[in-house]
């Protein structure tokens, strides 16, 4: 994941919605209790937004795959280190988790 983020968004290349669609695979590691996989690997490619001088909060499309990681924390029951991961990908942002619209899709 920190690859992919790095040779993409670090570098203020979008990664399109046709490629790799972050929520998409959030909630199909949701259904298929992947979790343990989708997550980390999103986590780690969004943690390089913090090279970006484009994406940043308040991008739009960050914004809406946070929201959607802060239901998950909330609302989903994760393992520690599942919300330790999103922790730390909101640390690196200067996003306050607990002040995240959380989503209603789950």
């Amino acid at each position: 994941g920190s690859w992919l983020g790095a040779i993409t968004l670090a570098h203020n290349q979008a990664i399109k919605h046709r490629h790799l669609s972050f929520k998409d695979l959030l909630l199909e590691g949701y259904d298929g209790n992947c979790l343990l996989k989708a997550t980390p690997f999103v986590c780690k490619i969004l943690e390089q937004w913090t090279k970006s001088t484009v994406f940043t909060p308040p991008n739009g499309w960050l914004m809406a795959v946070l929201s959607l990681l802060a239901e998950l924390y909330h609302f989903a029951n994760l393992h520690l280190n599942l919300e330790f991961e999103i922790e730390v990908l909101c640390k690196s942002l200067n996003v306050d988790l607990d002040k995240l619209e959380p989503t209603t899709v789950l």
